[in-house]
């Protein structure tokens, strides 16, 4: 059986690291670390799950977000965002733009887990 994608974009070497780590054994992880290598990764690739970070030099995760739901044909695919922003507002405008789901860093290895089974089940 073919392992499921999953897309980390994020530009935090440490966090991809983790992310990796947590996935890589079970699913095919692709990882961008800016928002132009994610949106050019996005046009070639249809994944199953993308886990994405706001802050990020260039273009931010919001652009990524807005880019994906509504110019790719990966709309469809469940986005969870991974960002150091914990603020309600912050939440609530990702979930605005197409969200499926929100984690603050520091992220735990079981809270991910919990996405994947939730998106990937």
């Amino acid at each position: 059986m073919e392992k499921s994608k999953i897309v980390v974009i994020d530009d935090d070497p440490v966090c991809t690291s983790m992310l990796l780590a947590i996935l890589g054994d079970d699913y095919l992880v692709l990882t961008a670390n800016s928002g132009d290598g994610a949106i050019e990764l996005l046009s070639s690739v249809k994944p199953d799950l993308i886990f994405l970070d706001i802050t990020m030099p260039d273009i931010n995760g919001y652009q990524v977000l807005k880019y994906v739901k509504e110019q790719t044909p990966n709309a469809d695919v469940p986005i969870v965002v991974v960002s150091s922003l914990v603020e309600e507002s912050d939440q609530d405008f990702a979930l605005k733009l197409g969200a499926n789901d929100y984690l603050t860093k520091p992220i735990l290895p079981n809270a991910v887990q919990g996405m994947v089974d939730k998106y990937l089940a």
